[in-house]
């Protein structure tokens, strides 16, 4: 699941870093908690402190117009993949203009309020158990 979470966040983030110019320079962020890390740009973003439970951190763009979360949780409502994937698409309303549901995983995105979001949540674990964790990465920036 590690890599996997890397490798969407730098994708993701690449849209931003293409209003820059110069070489982007990568951090890590890792997760003790809930066994996770991301790589993301630091001349683009700014990590904010790590949430008080310890599940994850929010970064911010320098300039103000982008925010990136990422954070885990224990599945302790037993949840399925499934469930999750389909709560989040309700929650996401009608603004949603991709979606996809893999085996471990599911990535949802749209637009809202003039602003681009993009979700991958990513289940470490037996689907439904609740043993299971699920981790999740969202970016949202101004819509161009």
């Amino acid at each position: 699941m590690r890599h996997q979470l890397i490798i969407f966040a730098i994708l993701s983030l690449a849209l931003l870093a293409q209003t820059t110019t110069g070489q982007i320079r990568y951090e890590s962020y890792s997760n003790a908690r809930f066994d996770y890390s991301i790589d993301y740009p630091v001349n683009l973003l700014v990590p904010q402190r790590e949430s008080t439970n310890g599940d994850g951190r929010a970064f911010l763009a320098k300039k103000g117009d982008a925010k990136m979360l990422v954070w885990g949780q224990y599945n302790a409502l037993f949840d399925t993949l499934t469930n999750a994937y389909q709560s989040d698409l309700e929650e996401r309303g009608a603004d949603v203009t991709y979606k996809i549901l893999l085996k471990n995983s599911y990535v949802i995105s749209g637009t809202k309020a003039g602003k681009i979001y993009y979700q991958k949540t990513m289940l470490s674990g037996t689907d439904g158990d609740g043993d299971a964790t699920f981790a999740t990465f969202t970016i949202e920036y101004k819509k161009v």
